[in-house]
């Protein structure tokens, strides 16, 4: 596993859930993808720099950060990483838990698991 994510910092974003054991290595996964897309997106375009415009355009927001901005760059190994775009993954991942905790929600469950993304 890559371990992009702190799993530590999950329950922080994830506030009045729990969170079971296998969700970090599913977000780790789902963050992975994120990744060689905007990899993929940045080499369509023609450029060796991967930004944040590739995953993401919102306004960043999370005070969080779960991402482990070195993995970032070692993932990307052939490519040269933008400053934001660790910033824009996280925005992403912190999406990807909040969307996790409103299914479980909506299951009766206080607790997220991997199937809830």
């Amino acid at each position: 596993m890559t371990e992009l994510i702190v799993k530590s910092k999950i329950r922080e974003v994830a506030k009045d859930f729990n969170v079971a054991g296998d969700f970090a290595d599913a977000l780790d996964k789902l963050a992975l993808e994120e990744i060689k897309n905007a990899v993929r997106r940045a080499d369509a375009n023609g450029r060796r720099t991967v930004q944040a415009k590739d995953i993401y355009l919102g306004k960043s927001m999370a005070k969080e950060m779960l991402i482990v901005k070195s993995k970032v760059k070692d993932i990307a190994k052939n490519h040269n990483v933008a400053g934001d775009f660790a910033n824009a993954l996280n925005e992403v991942a912190v999406w990807y838990v909040m969307q996790a905790c409103e299914r479980a929600k909506a299951n009766g469950r206080r607790t997220i698991q991997a199937r809830d993304l």
